[in-house]
């Protein structure tokens, strides 16, 4: 009886992956002042148009009213601006962002990037108030396609918070405490960083990433 209790927890323990300290991660500390760069993540870009450019900017609504603003915003269609932390590298994680999303004509929209190895592979979990949706994608060899998506209502001037847990092959996706999204894709297998990803010409405020790693 003893061993049988004993192998199944340590069944569980490897079934189930064990939830590290929530790590915040500052995409621009509270020393860096309006209109400078980013100090917690590197710009990037995936698809079309110039260099991506990620300015620190006064935004109330959000944790001690700051927020990184990608503010190129090249009304081209099949351009998303990046901006992505050096560390944690992982497969296995729960991330969550805040967000305001204020304007864009093409696109009023936020999101957050996972297991990226570079801008052409990486998974996405992107919220649209244009749209209507919340959609989560992966980008392989810089092919980016649809996993799966859900009709979501987002109001623009007003805080959102978007939430994804990654467990090896199955994904969850939240948007303000909702579940919307469970669903699996095996593409990309491997550990990688996590940043924002934007898309065309959207006025959106980002706030801080918050990560928890999954061992």
């Amino acid at each position: 009886m003893v061993k049988t209790l004993l192998a199944t927890v340590i069944g569980c323990s490897v079934a189930f992956p064990v939830a590290a300290q929530t790590l915040r991660k500052f995409l621009s500390s509270p020393f860096v002042e309006e209109g400078s760069e980013s100090d917690g993540c590197t710009p990037a870009i995936n698809g079309l148009g110039g260099p991506s450019m990620w300015q620190v900017r006064i935004e109330r609504l959000l944790l001690d009213g700051k927020a990184l603003v990608e503010v190129s915003r090249q009304p081209e269609r099949n351009r998303f601006p990046l901006c992505i932390a050096d560390g944690p590298v992982a497969k296995n994680a729960e991330v969550e962002l805040s967000f305001v999303p204020h304007a864009g004509g093409i696109a009023r929209a936020a999101g957050i990037v996972l297991r990226f190895a570079d801008p052409q592979d990486f998974y996405l979990v992107e919220a649209d108030a244009i749209a209507g949706s919340v959609r989560l994608a992966r980008v392989v060899n810089g092919e980016r396609r649809k996993i799966a998506d859900h009709a979501a209502a987002l109001a623009a001037d007003e805080v959102h918070t978007l939430d994804v847990k990654a467990v090896d092959g199955s994904f969850g996706v939240s948007l303000d405490g909702k579940v919307l999204l469970e669903t699996h894709d095996s593409s990309i297998a491997t550990p990688g960083r996590f940043g924002v990803w934007s898309n065309a010409d959207s006025q959106t405020s980002f706030g801080d990433l918050f990560i928890t790693v999954l061992h």
